[in-house]
């Protein structure tokens, strides 16, 4: 649902109750005039307020019962009826000058749906509605100046051109208002693609060096960090430079972005995958036991090495995988030591297997 139709349906049932409540305000008002009226208290029991009551609770019954389900036009409907409405009072009160002056209302209410048509069409209803009533009213035309006269002609004229420019400037405040909002929206967009740019490998779409060490110092800052179970996780694609020399670095590229596919294929929620740098990788684990960990490592390592390339001939590739907790005590230069050396232990016993420090 746009936002505007659900206001604008809720418009004509309170619009529906402020014209009920009127009719009561009238009710009550001229109920007391009836103990001080000069005219004959019967004529005017009935003919100031039973009659005009029943007419405006007919108007209101009749509006109540349109505006039960949406109609095209329904705003024309609304500004007839009130118009309408308003109309009865003028002629109810006919002694009272003054009341013309609320045909004001129904152009006051077409502001809200911000159409020159409809301010053009309430307008003419209202001059025509002065026209009519005094058309038919030899006592209001002799009640009504003809300065009086000329003086509400130009009051509703100029209310209607003041609301049109006031829905003209509402408009061009408000298209002003959805470009700026759109440029903030545009520059947030924008700032939010930098720094994921500025946080995220552009070659594998795993988080960068920097980022890992962020995470990796918001994660040691944490007090017992070490009992959050935190494990570092080194991995290197065996044999990396040869497969650069021998097939090229296109080729290098590509299986970079196959082992970083698999590293995203077997991560937990709670893992931290990055690309390190050129062909290592990092993995931040936490909340899970060391065999937890060894057991994702060697059934990712596993599916790396049993996947053969066209690209490099039908051969495959392999990786080595070092591993450390985080101990309590350890520095963050000591867990990256112990997971590098057991990295270097993985390439010194043969390569595709996963280390263990500790």
């Amino acid at each position: 649902m746009h936002l505007y139709d659900g206001h604008r349906r809720g418009l004509y049932p309170d619009i529906l109750r402020s014209c009920w409540l009127i009719t009561a305000l009238y009710v009550l008002c001229t109920g007391v005039q009836l103990f001080f009226t000069e005219h004959d208290v019967s004529d005017f029991f009935w003919y100031a307020i039973v009659f005009p009551a029943l007419k405006m609770a007919a108007i209101n019954g009749f509006m109540g019962w349109l505006f039960r389900k949406e109609r095209p036009y329904a705003e024309y409907q609304l500004i007839v009826g009130v118009n309408l409405f308003i109309c009865i009072i003028i002629v109810s009160l006919y002694e009272l000058s003054i009341v013309f002056y609320c045909l004001i209302i129904p152009l006051l209410l077409s502001l809200y749906f911000y159409s020159r048509r409809l301010i053009v069409f309430t307008l003419v209803q209202a001059l025509l509605s002065v026209v009519g009533i005094l058309g038919i009213s030899s006592v209001i035309r002799a009640n009504l100046s003809v300065s009086e006269l000329i003086m509400l002609a130009a009051l509703l004229v100029a209310t209607a051109l003041i609301i049109n420019n006031l829905r003209k400037h509402a408009f061009a405040l408000s298209r002003e208002l959805v470009t700026v909002t759109q440029e903030k929206q545009d520059l947030q967009t924008k700032n939010t693609l930098m720094e994921k740019l500025s946080r995220v490998d552009s070659a594998t779409g795993l988080y960068n060096h920097r980022s890992f060490h962020e995470h990796l110092t918001n994660v040691m800052a944490v007090s017992e960090a070490h009992a959050l179970h935190v494990h570092l996780v080194l991995l290197d694609i065996d044999n990396f430079k040869r497969v650069n020399d021998t097939y090229g670095h296109a080729v290098g590229d590509t299986v970079i972005q196959f082992v970083a596919g698999q590293l995203q294929a077997f991560q937990d929620a709670d893992d931290f995958v990055s690309r390190y740098g050129g062909e290592e990788f990092a993995v931040l684990c936490a909340g899970k036991h060391m065999s937890r960990v060894i057991e994702q490592m060697e059934a990712m390592r596993q599916a790396i090495s049993e996947m053969t390339h066209e690209q490099l001939n039908g051969e495959a590739v392999t990786v080595s995988i070092g591993v450390r907790k985080l101990e309590a005590g350890m520095s963050r230069e000591e867990l990256f030591h112990q997971a590098d050396m057991a990295l270097y232990q993985a390439k010194r016993t043969g390569k595709n297997r996963t280390i263990a420090a500790g």
